[in-house]
């Protein structure tokens, strides 16, 4: 399967290249972006180039996908988003996103898993997408529940991330268009 490309009125959703290193660098080295994200602040260009290759990899092994969001008006990625922990067997993924801060608040990241939703549906087969988020992140909040994910509970102290356990608010959307019989 070659990696799709998704285009939505504003955005182009496609693989990321080492092109785009930059671009990632410029917003996974501030300490706001990462602040609720399970990585520690980027010091070098090649901690970008890493994770995409990291994002890519999880494509070539079918264990996920993962998104770069281009700015069709710029051509310049300003965030990613994708399908990770992928489990085929209960047909389910875990949901995950960030934003360059410059682009917070003009319903691009909304914009952005609008698009991806239904291909979890339908070319990857989910029936439900997870997305777990720290409970103080209320921008993360307010775009799933804007989505129709429904907040499902807050497990304590269900990540170790970086030197401390954190909690987790998981949300989750079920495709209501499939009956999971014809799953089987």
């Amino acid at each position: 399967m070659d990696f799709p490309i998704l285009e939505t009125e504003r955005l182009i959703l496609r693989q990321l290249t080492n092109k785009d290193s930059k671009d990632l660098f410029d917003y996974f080295s501030l300490d706001i972006v990462m602040e609720y994200y399970d990585l520690e602040t980027f010091t070098q260009i090649e901690e970008a180039e890493k994770l995409i290759d990291h994002f890519n990899s999880e494509f070539e092994n079918k264990k996920g996908f993962r998104w770069a969001i281009e700015l069709k008006s710029e051509k310049k990625v300003i965030g990613t988003c994708g399908y990770h922990n992928w489990f085929r067997e209960h047909f389910k993924a875990e949901l995950g996103y960030e934003l360059n801060p410059k682009f917070w608040r003009k319903a691009y990241m909304k914009e952005a898993v609008q698009a991806i939703i239904p291909f979890a549906f339908t070319t990857m087969n989910l029936h439900r997408i997870e997305a777990f988020i720290d409970p103080a992140n209320i921008s993360s909040e307010k775009l799933l529940l804007s989505l129709d994910f429904n907040e499902e509970g807050t497990m304590r102290d269900f990540f170790f991330e970086k030197g401390k356990f954190v909690d987790a608010t998981i949300f989750g959307l079920i495709n209501k268009l499939k009956i999971s019989a014809s799953r089987k």
